[in-house]
């Protein structure tokens, strides 16, 4: 919608104006008003509310400036109207009086004496009886003609003397209408700006305070009016509201605080607005306590459904011997319990699936499953993936820095498998987090409190470990609340028929459909076969199967396939075997090798550098070869 612009003046004027007008009509409305000073206040009351602004001569807008609710600007006579004017009037007399506003003080009249030869009487006035004044004063002084606006010529008219137009030029009014429609432009930019902060704000989430630069607010909405339980929250100080000096901490230092712990139940964070090095105020953002711990676990949930989650349930866990079913049984009467759950047992016998499965059998169903092998990685590297850093813990960090797996695993579960490998610093910082419910970060000074379940697993004599001080005693009992020992394969030899046909069945479906109906025959196929335990070897007989059963299996029965499949089985997996082959002969070596050099030298980089390899090495094999 164009603006509407009201110009007031005496018929002179609004000839001219007019005519300028029709240069504007597709940028604005025009409403003209043939009146001046006191006459003009009624008319002008009329268009309070319709124009929005209004133009008009310079004592005119002194007049009312203070007085009207819309903007009035004034036009401006220039240097040229003056001397079109002075050049008029020396046709009648070469001494001139002029009738002016307070605002055209600035005219160098004596100058434009001398140089137009002329002699200049200036009279400066405000309201119709200065004007009138002026005009009686000039013709008493005996000057024939004056030169002002409408009004001054209209009274040098009534009492006999000339009068000449200031305002002639086109020239002024168009500039008054240029100038008029900059500050429409602009008011409406505002009040756009001002209507979209406001719809931000209101809409805003969170609670929003801002405040002027001593710290009152100035603007609020009706979040933080919530939060902050009162709905006049505009003139009060921030540090009113929450109870503390933190605002005026960054209102004086200008550096953001975040995160802080207001009135026991809001978490504030302050900001200042500035520019340059001038601090203007603040925006405080509010929330609930409640608020940012929800968020926190969406997120983590998010990252949960990324990945850290629980693969398997009890259902996954394949057997059907007594002892296996006695465990699955104690596993899910332990997943309803919120302790520590320590699981034993050999290599490959299911430890992680297991650990899986109580997780999903738990009330941390819907939260992450984290797992980690303690064992893959160097306890300084463990420790920032376990506990996370901040920028600059180390070289090397990252720059925004990390959250560590402990932090992630939040309202969840966190699996931490071969747990004896840690190192005596890290049992110390998971003896705390067990016991405390919280962690440090490396390279921070803030505690951050964790809700998370521990499971840990081992395939070595954990008992023995304590004896021999390798595994911290107190952290042994925080984390055997709970005992699961998974029996090995060997001492379960009804569930190796079951793993066997699962394995195909993963393998090849159609293979599995095949022999479903001859479980008995591959029972006593399988009975010859001595197992040390780990899952894994049904699962390497199942895929030599499947590859010769796709090859053979018109010519040969399934239990000759079997028995093909466990010649291939080397002599030093069987029970009692005490051959020795190259392999074996070439690692007893090097682990005495190794054994015989750590004892000499003082550092494992020595170590390492006599064996010609790196220290990463030296570590796998310390490790393999159990060497303390």
């Amino acid at each position: 919608m164009k603006p509407r612009l009201c110009i007031v003046g005496y018929q002179p004027v609004i000839n001219i104006a007019k005519k300028v007008a029709m240069e504007f009509k597709d940028s604005a409305q025009f409403i003209f008003i043939c009146a001046l000073m006191e006459e003009a206040l009624p008319l002008l009351r009329e268009v309070e509310g319709v124009a929005r602004i209004v133009l008009a001569g310079p004592s005119t807008r002194r007049m009312y400036a203070k007085t009207l609710k819309i903007p009035i600007i004034s036009f401006q006579p220039t240097f040229p109207d003056l001397i079109k004017a002075i050049r008029e009037a020396q046709k009648i007399d070469r001494r001139i009086a002029i009738s002016l506003s307070r605002d055209d003080e600035d005219f160098n009249l004596p100058l434009l004496s001398d140089v137009m030869d002329v002699s200049l009487f200036a009279l400066y006035c405000d309201n119709s009886k200065e004007y009138e004044d002026s005009c009686k004063t000039a013709k008493e002084r005996g000057y024939k003609v004056i030169i002002g606006g409408s009004f001054t010529v209209e009274a040098a008219k009534k009492i006999g003397l000339q009068g000449i137009l200031l305002y002639k030029g086109m020239d002024m009014i168009r500039t008054a209408i240029i100038k008029a429609l900059e500050i429409c432009y602009v008011e409406e930019e505002n009040t756009r700006r001002i209507s979209q902060l406001n719809a931000v704000v209101n809409n805003f989430t969170e609670g929003l305070l801002l405040t002027d630069e001593k710290g009152r607010v100035i603007l609020d909405n009706p979040p933080a009016q919530r939060r902050l339980e009162s709905k006049h929250l505009v003139g009060r100080t921030a540090s009113q509201l929450f109870g503390s000096k933190t605002a005026d901490h960054v209102l004086s230092s200008g550096q953001r605080v975040l995160n802080v712990l207001e009135n026991h139940k809001l978490v504030v964070n302050y900001l200042p607005v500035r520019s340059n090095d001038t601090i203007h105020g603040l925006v405080c953002t509010v929330k609930g306590v409640e608020e940012v711990q929800d968020a926190e676990f969406t997120v983590r949930k998010r990252l949960h459904y990324r990945g850290f989650a629980a693969k398997y349930g009890m259902d996954d866990i394949i057997g059907q011997s007594e002892i296996i079913s006695h465990c699955k049984k104690r596993a899910a009467l332990y997943a309803d319990a919120p302790d520590p759950i320590l699981i034993t047992g050999e290599s490959g016998t299911g430890k992680e699936l297991f650990a899986h499965g109580i997780h999903s059998s738990s009330k941390r169903s819907t939260g992450p499953f984290v797992a980690i092998n303690c064992a893959t990685l160097p306890n300084d590297l463990l420790e920032s993936e376990l506990f996370g850093y901040v920028k600059g813990a180390f070289t090397g960090a990252h720059e925004t820095g990390k959250k560590g797996l402990i932090e992630l695993a939040h309202k969840g579960t966190l699996f931490l498998d071969e747990i004896t490998t840690l190192s005596y610093q890290l049992q110390a910082k998971l003896l705390r987090l067990l016991s405390e419910r919280e962690i440090l970060k490396l390279g921070s000074d803030r505690i951050i409190p964790i809700d998370v379940r521990i499971l840990a697993a081992t395939n070595e004599n954990i008992e023995a470990c304590v004896r021999e001080r390798r595994f911290r005693e107190d952290l042994y009992y925080r984390l055997n609340v709970f005992r699961l020992h998974i029996p090995p394969l060997r001492e379960r030899f009804e569930d190796v028929v079951p793993l066997f046909l699962h394995f195909v069945s993963k393998i090849n479906p159609e293979i599995s459909a095949r022999i479903a109906s001859r479980r008995t025959i591959i029972g006593k196929a399988l009975a010859g076969q001595v197992l040390k335990g780990n899952a894994r070897e049904p699962e390497n007989i199942a895929r030599r199967f499947c590859l010769l059963y796709a090859s053979e299996g018109k010519q040969r029965k399934v239990d000759d396939i079997i028995d093909a499949c466990l010649e291939q089985e080397p002599l030093s997996a069987q029970r009692g075997d005490a051959s020795m082959n190259l392999k074996t002969a070439t690692q007893n070596t090097e682990k005495q090798l190794i054994q015989e050099l750590i004892k000499n030298c003082r550092y494992k980089s020595d170590v390492a550098k006599l064996l010609g390899i790196a220290p990463s090495t030296l570590w796998r094999k310390v490790k393999k070869y159990d060497l303390r």
